[in-house]
């Protein structure tokens, strides 16, 4: 995989060259853009946040705050995607701060083709990222796979390859992930650790 020359240009990106990261920033602005518009879709079309504001927002936090993780192409689409919809989130919080009341904005959970997925239809995007965090501490590997398929928008194969186990145990974890996620948000008082408990 390392002669893969994105592979290599993520690699060179991740360790700080600034040339490989405008180079990865050119070669899969169009991807990265489908996945921004992807993230927006999932928002409910967020007023005053487009794709490319989106993807050029994503770029500078990766390259200024966070840096570039990932050393390949599967881990960087992972990682953007997180940083895409965090992006997103933080949009919404800072919005619905300046809303008297707060506002309530949903969300409809998919993969990379931006159809509403049915058993996330009309979720609160906050809600959703709560849930989410409570799914991490309960088990990370599920988080991971959600993550990576749901808002990455990359393949159960290519899940199941990154993470070292079948496609078909990548397909079992989702869900189990929609069952738990479902579950803590049907529960508007759950605790954080009662995302396990069936």
């Amino acid at each position: 995989m390392m002669n893969d020359p994105l592979t290599v240009v993520v690699k060179n990106a991740a360790s700080g060259d600034a040339d490989a990261m405008r180079a990865l920033f050119a070669d899969l602005y169009p991807e990265i853009k489908r996945l921004a518009r992807t993230r927006l879709a999932q928002a409910g079309g967020v007023t005053g946040l487009n794709a490319t504001a989106l993807v050029h927002e994503g770029f500078m936090r990766m390259a200024e705050r966070e840096g570039l993780q990932g050393q390949t192409r599967v881990q960087f689409f992972a990682y953007v995607g997180k940083v895409l919809r965090s992006i997103v989130i933080d949009f919404v919080r800072e919005r619905d701060a300046e809303k008297r009341g707060g506002g309530v904005t949903l969300l409809t959970m998919s993969h990379a083709d931006a159809t509403p997925a049915a058993w996330m239809e009309g979720t609160d995007l906050i809600d959703l990222d709560r849930a989410l965090e409570q799914l991490k501490t309960f088990d990370e590997r599920l988080y991971q796979i959600v993550e990576m398929h749901v808002f990455s928008g990359l393949a159960c194969a290519e899940v199941g390859a990154e993470l070292g186990i079948t496609e078909r145990t990548v397909n079992r974890d989702l869900s189990k992930a929609r069952a738990l996620l479902s579950q803590a948000l049907g529960s508007a008082t759950a605790a954080p650790d009662d995302v396990g408990a069936r």
